[in-house]
């Protein structure tokens, strides 16, 4: 920095540490420094810079931050000089007397930038977490629909037990039908001639016993297929229910990790406000 001659030694010690505070700031700042009615100093940053020559009048901000006679801090929008900063007016006091201001600017488009970029992602942790609550309640209603076939396939399997009790008294009566019609066969063998029309009942018997006997079988048959079929169905519903647990603890751990995100992303959206 040249070397400025001053008719105030508090305005001139000042202006020997803008050095330093332009290092606090990482020479990143505009600075300003007034005397009441002009500029003595003026330098602008990268993103900064109204090219305010020295010599020209104190601004209106500036001669409002003196008369107000404390430190000022002003949001300047991005219209103002093509880009948005806060503003720190403050006050130079010899004494009670104020006897000028420094003037520092300091960009805004790290801060908003970082803001933007919490604001979409905290959007886009609320779309996934939408979509994560939509699909668990399915998971859970689909928890629900196999619930209810596993007790519809319990209730088929319990009936279809029960059918054996019935198959094997048909099974009894068939046998003692069949016992039947061979004693009758017998005693109408006995009877000769006149036990003619006896044995033809006899005989008919005998085919309504083997006729119960295939359609038995038969039954059985299907009452064994259908009971391979429920324990399949039901071993089936047992592997999704598996499934669908797995899907929602998995589904709950990225919920958990989706809000840690989420307070993670309010956590820099404070430390963006904070810039």
């Amino acid at each position: 920095m040249l070397k400025k001659n001053f008719s105030n030694d508090i305005l001139k010690s000042v202006y020997n540490n803008i050095p330093y505070i332009n290092i606090f700031f990482d020479n990143d700042i505009e600075i300003m420094l007034t005397d009441r009615e002009k500029v003595l100093y003026y330098q602008g940053s990268k993103e900064i810079d109204a090219k305010i020559q020295e010599g020209s009048p104190a601004g209106k901000f500036v001669k409002e931050a003196m008369k107000l006679g404390k430190v000022d801090v002003k949001i300047i929008p991005e219209d103002f000089i093509g880009v948005a900063f806060k503003s720190y007016m403050i006050p130079i006091k010899d004494g009670q007397t104020v006897i000028g201001s420094l003037a520092i600017g300091k960009s805004l488009s790290k801060k908003n930038a970082v803001t933007n970029i919490t604001n979409t992602l905290l959007g886009k942790l609320s779309n996934v977490q939408t979509v994560i609550t939509d699909i668990s309640s399915q998971v859970q209603e689909l928890d629900n629909m196999n619930n209810e076939i596993l007790c519809e396939t319990n209730t088929a399997k319990d009936m279809t037990s029960g059918t054996d009790n019935i198959v094997s008294f048909i099974k009894g009566i068939s046998s003692q039908t069949n016992l039947l019609g061979l004693n009758a066969s017998i005693e109408a063998a006995r009877a000769g001639d006149q036990g003619k029309g006896f044995n033809i009942v006899a005989q008919e018997i005998r085919k309504l016993s083997r006729s119960s006997n295939e359609s038995i079988e038969k039954i059985e048959h299907v009452i064994k297929s259908i009971s391979s079929s429920v324990e399949k169905v039901n071993d089936k519903v047992a592997n999704v229910e598996s499934i669908s647990s797995k899907q929602s603890a998995a589904l709950q751990k990225i919920s958990s990790s989706i809000e840690q995100l989420n307070s993670t992303a309010k956590l820099l959206e404070k430390f963006a406000d904070d810039l």
